[in-house]
């Protein structure tokens, strides 16, 4: 039986030894862009409100301006919005996994020829 073996890994963005932006950040962050809620890009990511809310709020706490922007309630219930720094984040993230994705692929390139 031959064995498949792979490279694998992700990448995250840390600030002082701290998780600032990784998957999960930007998978919120991307939903409450296009739901306009922590609410609704919760329950379309499958998790609590509570724990979307922590992932939210520690981001805010942790940059250096705003990501999400909570909006009042009103006539339309009030919401989130990504701040332009918050959409600066989504495009450098998806930039930097685009070449990771590239180079973990050259990495597994001939990954059978050395191991048994």
């Amino acid at each position: 039986m031959i064995k498949n073996f792979t490279i694998e890994g992700a990448i995250a963005i840390y600030r002082k030894d701290e998780l600032f932006f990784g998957s999960i950040q930007y998978c919120m962050l991307v939903y409450i862009l296009e739901e306009g809620s922590i609410n609704s890009a919760a329950k379309r990511k499958g998790m609590p409100y509570q724990q979307a809310w922590t992932i939210v709020d520690k981001l805010n706490r942790m940059s250096p301006v705003p990501v999400v922007i909570r909006q009042k309630g009103g006539v339309s219930g009030g919401g989130c919005i990504v701040s332009e720094y918050g959409k600066a984040l989504i495009k450098l993230f998806e930039k930097k996994m685009e070449l990771f994705n590239h180079n973990l692929k050259e990495l597994n390139v001939d990954m059978e020829k050395c191991l048994i």
